[in-house]
């Protein structure tokens, strides 16, 4: 289904929203305080989302302001929206977190729609708007029976059990999958290497480039291989501006196209071609290039899942940036968060993944994304 042929998912009652809110999110919320904007009835969109966990210690309490904060910077600016807060955990935990974030509203001048607890598949009013016929045990809703989850997975949306299940889909291969990965990643370095050493100022063409490529699949062997490649191409910026460093930038750019092609029709990359273009990441121009064509198309999220799944440790940081930029332009800070952790247990220094995760934490909106991407 084209993004265009998508049907609109309408909300008309606090159960429809409580559908909605794991397809927003991408999992079921637990132990959260979310927070939902709505547009007015007659646009009827919802500009912005925001999930913090919720405080359940006098240090992550203490913690909660500054979030809000945050938060309230983002939905000022959305003229005519109404809010609703929407806790789930035990009682306390939830009616602290959810009088915390009205108090933030509320002095930021946005409407507050709905201040709802949610917990073992029951949910309360906290707002006392329906005091008289609001049972004590909360009001039981089946989001299976809601209008909207039929919608949502019907457009193509994922509600997954809770955030470690979304963690999961960015875990890496394993088994065969991950040993035709290491042999593939090791080749790609060796041949990269003899590439860049031909165009280093000051040699001749390289004579080696051989390889044993028949006991190739070993950690050992690609993890040297990865280690020395890293090193290497921070240190061969002038090897890049000779004719052979701009060819290969070329190729590199070529293996890129080449692969949005593949996943854009619906089908992965071999492992030679994905070993190769998470190799050919570090080098900045096709990091930058890759950026500017990222977008927030399902195909992409797909694309840059794959291969951050597939690129082995030293090469995680440039598929898994790309894929929280992705995730960023549609709103999806949650796998974009995670993205970047991939990316930082990869490289902790690294400045572009520490970058992503300043903006992640500072809320940036996909629209911002998508103008820093464009320029």
């Amino acid at each position: 289904m084209a993004s265009t042929d998508r049907p609109t998912i309408h909300i008309h009652s606090t159960e429809d929203l409580l559908a909605l809110i794991p397809f927003i999110l991408g999992f079921q919320p637990d132990t959260s305080l979310v927070l939902v904007a709505m547009d007015p009835a007659d646009r009827g969109g919802v500009p912005f989302t925001a999930r913090m966990t919720l405080p359940t210690t006098p240090e992550s309490a203490s913690a909660l302001p500054a979030a809000l904060d945050v938060v309230t910077a983002q939905l000022t600016p959305l003229h005519g929206i109404s809010v609703a807060l929407v806790g789930y955990g035990p009682a306390d935990p939830v009616q602290k977190a959810v009088a915390a974030a009205t108090d933030a509203m509320q002095q930021a001048g946005i409407s507050i729609r709905e201040t709802l607890r949610v917990a073992d598949g029951r949910f309360w009013r906290l707002d006392g708007t329906e005091p008289a016929s609001e049972p004590v045990d909360g009001t039981s809703f089946d989001p299976t029976e809601s209008p909207v989850t039929a919608t949502a997975v019907y457009a193509g949306l994922v509600a997954l059990p809770g955030r470690d299940a979304l963690a999961d889909t960015l875990a890496p291969v394993t088994g065969p999958a991950r040993d035709r990965m290491v042999a593939a990643t090791a080749m790609a370095c060796e041949f990269f290497l003899a590439v860049l050493e031909a165009a280093r100022p000051g040699t001749g063409e390289s004579n080696g480039g051989e390889s044993n490529s028949g006991e190739s699949n070993s950690d050992t062997a690609s993890d040297t291989a990865s280690d020395t490649a890293s090193d290497t191409v921070s240190d061969l910026d002038a090897a890049l501006h000779t004719p052979i460093g701009v060819a290969l930038q070329q190729v590199a750019r070529t293996y890129l196209s080449q692969a949005q092609d593949s996943y854009r029709a619906g089908q992965s990359v071999g492992d030679d071609q994905a070993a190769a273009l998470t190799v050919l990441l570090e080098l900045p121009s096709l990091r930058d290039f890759a950026a500017r064509r990222t977008s927030g198309e399902e195909w992409q999220i797909q694309m840059w899942t794959d291969l951050v799944r597939r690129a082995q440790p030293p090469f995680t940081v440039g598929p898994a940036t790309m894929l929280a930029l992705s995730a960023l332009q549609t709103g999806r800070a949650t796998v974009a968060s995670i993205a970047i952790d991939r990316a930082l247990d990869a490289d902790p220094d690294n400045r572009f993944a520490q970058l992503l995760a300043r903006a992640i934490a500072a809320g940036i909106d996909p629209a911002t994304v998508r103008a820093f991407v464009a320029r």
